[in-house]
């Protein structure tokens, strides 16, 4: 009787433990319930912040292109073109942290298959005094144009002028710049030193490039703009033309280029001057272009003129004279354009160019680089190019 009595109310707690456990159940329940809620919530802000970080933005250029001959002025022929002023670009920022992001451009151009590259992939860091320092794959900053060459849309004209753009091969560079701005009451100078190395395989010429260095200044006012390049760079390889291939073992080349914009929001006028000097038997050259706009509600109208010429014909003749067939460049241009801004994103453009005074050179220009020896002629003296180009951003 003892042990009954002893043992019932332990008995009695056994027996009421599904009971109490079954009372217990609605709480677990929901506290799974609020903790998967609070891991949602927690997934979702994390979403959110990563989605914050990432930046895109990109740019289409459609252009049609044709010439009067196939001389292949901007590589335009007789035949409608579709292709050699068409490309589209995509740029994506990851902020990293405040003060520092990854940025990559992904571009697709027509005259190169469509095929995918990377025309940027790098670091950028600013520091706390405003020093910004960038490493990886760059854009060369040669030209006021330099940092936008691919958005047609930036740029005023149908395209950059081919007499002073045309005449450097890289378009970027491996390696690294630092810049930083100096902020006036009412101007701005902007400062960047650069360097890195390249290399240029292009079917005509492959060369590597190293020891790329140089600086740039620019002032600004927001309607005056003043700028100065240096650059210089070691290379080796070759360059084929229709006299032979040239090799090139250790020689230097030197850039120089200034210039000058205006924009008042109506009438606008840019100007790049540029020198490029190298060693040996390749052109040393002078070019420059000076455009002239005005806007009229979404039109702006504009003119150009461009010039390009090589410096050290005489230093080849010395050599041999059949090396100016296919080194020595004169060529004039003119350019009659005009933009309608049809939306805000959309630029639509139309451009006629005409290139002449080759001074019994090739003018530079790729088909027209086989001296006639029967006639002591090249076969164009002289081309005219027809460009309408869709130019957006987005």
């Amino acid at each position: 009787m003892y042990f009954t009595l002893k043992t019932l109310p332990v008995a009695i707690s056994i027996a009421m433990l599904p009971i109490a456990a079954q009372a217990n159940q609605p709480n677990n329940d929901e506290r799974v319930a609020k903790l998967e809620q609070q891991v949602a919530s927690l997934q979702k802000q994390q979403n959110d912040s990563l989605k914050d970080k990432f930046h895109f933005n990109g740019f289409i250029s459609l252009g049609y292109v044709s010439a009067n001959n196939s001389a292949g002025y901007a590589g335009a022929t007789t035949a409608a073109n579709f292709e050699e002023e068409s490309k589209f670009g995509f740029q994506g920022t990851f902020d990293i942290s405040d003060n520092t992001q990854a940025v990559m451009q992904l571009m697709m151009r027509g005259e190169n298959n469509w095929d995918i590259e990377a025309e940027w992939a790098y670091l950028s860091h600013r520091f706390d005094n405003g020093i910004q320092a960038r490493a990886g794959k760059l854009r060369r900053p040669l030209f006021m144009y330099s940092d936008y060459l691919d958005v047609g849309y930036a740029q005023p004209f149908a395209r950059p002028p081919e007499e002073v753009y045309g005449g450097v091969p890289l378009s970027t560079y491996t390696g690294g710049d630092i810049s930083y701005d100096i902020e006036f009451e009412d101007s701005t100078i902007s400062l960047q030193g650069f360097g890195g190395q390249s290399d240029v395989d292009n079917g005509i010429a492959k060369l590597d490039l190293t020891n790329f260095v140089g600086a740039n200044a620019t002032w600004t006012d927001m309607t005056w703009t003043v700028r100065g390049v240096y650059a210089q760079s070691d290379f080796d390889g070759y360059i084929g033309t229709p006299q032979g291939q040239f090799d090139i073992d250790h020689s230097k080349a030197t850039f120089k280029g200034i210039g000058l914009g205006y924009d008042n929001g109506n009438f606008f006028m840019v100007s790049e001057v540029t020198q490029m000097k190298i060693e040996g038997v390749l052109s040393d050259n002078d070019a420059g272009y000076i455009t002239l706009g005005y806007r009229i509600n979404q039109f702006s109208p504009y003119v150009t003129a461009a010039f390009l010429k090589t410096t050290d014909d005489d230093e080849r003749a010395a050599i041999n004279p059949a090396l100016g067939y296919g080194f020595d460049e004169q060529r004039t241009t003119y350019s009659a354009g005009i933009r309608w801004d049809a939306l805000d994103n959309l630029a639509i453009k139309f451009d006629v160019t005409y290139a002449h005074d080759f001074d019994g050179t090739h003018g530079g220009l790729v088909n027209n680089k086989q001296y006639d020896y029967t006639s002591n002629s090249f076969k164009y003296d002289s081309t005219t190019v027809y460009t309408i180009k869709l130019d957006a951003v987005f």
